[in-house]
């Protein structure tokens, strides 16, 4: 999860929903709307321990400390592993957030990705969403969020490529796709500071 900020009263973690047969089977999920299965449903009764579990460990200085509110991406596997870390930590959904959404891969959603794909995957399939474009919009959607919610712990709920490319773009330093329902705390002065 990596070490915890000091720097800044607000907080907002990035987690990327439970697993889904595609992800197993490793195909383009993009903004198909795939539910999770029972293995994501597990990850995602983790993910709110954790998230637990790092409430604690704020609270060892910060006694006052608590997530408030939870923001996911409209997709179903995202909305529902945001419900579950809902229920286990006593919050509602406060709502969803178009800009949230995993990167469009167009004709390419449902194939099996393969190195092949994945060269050149804009002239192979001229429909999938550019990159920079996803990185925009999402900036733009943790941006609005903030600026509704300001100085609140907030919980966002997004999707692997989208969560890789945002931290890699507002840190500046290479970020991987993380695992399914895993926890990543944004330094918020970044996306304070972002000017792309």
């Amino acid at each position: 999860m990596g070490s915890l900020s000091s720097d800044f009263s607000a907080r907002m973690v990035l987690i990327r929903h439970g697993q889904t047969a595609w992800n197993v089977e490793r195909r383009f999920q993009g903004r198909s709307d795939i539910p999770l299965n029972d293995a994501g449903r597990g990850q995602a009764q983790v993910a709110a321990q954790n998230l637990t579990d790092y409430q604690q460990q704020i609270r060892e200085h910060t006694p006052e400390f608590a997530w408030e509110l939870i923001v996911t991406s409209p997709l179903s596997r995202a909305y529902e592993t945001g419900k579950i870390i809902g229920e286990h930590l006593n919050l509602d959904i406060s709502g969803t957030h178009e800009g949230l959404q995993e990167r469009s891969f167009g004709a390419a959603e449902g194939l099996v990705a393969t190195e092949y794909h994945w060269r050149d995957i804009q002239e192979q399939f001229p429909d999938v969403e550019p990159l920079s474009e996803m990185i925009q919009r999402g900036i733009n959607a943790l941006k609005e969020i903030v600026a509704k919610h300001p100085n609140r712990h907030i919980i966002v709920v997004a999707h692997g490529l989208w969560i890789a490319q945002i931290m890699t773009a507002l840190t500046g330093e290479e970020h991987s796709i993380p695992e399914n329902a895993s926890v990543t705390e944004l330094p918020l002065h970044t996306l304070e500071s972002y000017q792309g």
